[in-house]
């Protein structure tokens, strides 16, 4: 095992899990981020929630950002 090989101390150890939980947790907040983001830009183009309130070019910007954010 690789572990065995590099001969990590328990406080090595300690200290990259501390650094997989917190890039782990910072990766969900990201997440959540950019899903509350997608949610508002689906709610400005769709015109009976808040696309009724903002212009045609606002529409259709958010629109441009939805289409670019989709996976391929």
């Amino acid at each position: 095992m690789l572990l065995r090989r590099l001969k990590l101390s328990l406080q090595d150890l300690r200290t990259l899990r501390e650094h997989a939980v917190y890039l782990a947790m910072q990766l969900e907040n990201e997440r959540n981020a950019s899903r509350a983001k997608t949610e508002f830009l689906k709610r400005l183009v769709h015109p009976e929630d808040l696309g009724h309130a903002v212009s045609t070019e606002v529409r259709n910007l958010a629109y441009q950002l939805l289409i670019n954010e989709s996976p391929e």
